[in-house]
């Protein structure tokens, strides 16, 4: 079992955390109204996101932008935009949902990438 953290502190990552990145990156957070606003940053540049793998290769310079909310009792959205301006052509969005108990649906817009593009499965 893999985990992350996300700081809701209002901490920002200093100076040695983007220098050294994670496969897991460095999350921090805040609420606006019942929606979790993730960013995450310094991640590797061979890490995924979490079986996204359609739109590697990617820098160390990629964040993910999450809204994470209820859209249902027992079902939650997840919404990434994933931003990287050194392998994208253009941010672009995956939208997952854990249904309580079901394994996760899985959503995806196509990925412009450097010199060719391609589905996100």
């Amino acid at each position: 079992m893999t985990y992350r953290r996300i700081f809701l502190d209002g901490r920002q990552p200093s100076r040695t955390v983007l220098n050294d990145p994670t496969y897991a990156g460095y999350s921090t957070g805040h609420w606006e109204g019942n929606t979790l606003v993730v960013d995450t940053v310094a991640l590797r540049d061979d890490s995924l996101i979490e079986d996204f793998v359609a739109f590697s290769p990617h820098s160390a310079k990629m964040t993910v932008h999450e809204r994470i909310r209820l859209i249902e009792p027992g079902v939650l959205e997840d919404r990434m935009t994933v931003t990287d301006a050194e392998a994208f052509l253009e941010p672009f969005e995956m939208v997952r949902t854990y249904p309580q108990g079901v394994t996760a649906e899985r959503r995806a817009s196509r990925v412009r990438l450097r010199g060719g593009s391609r589905k996100v499965k």
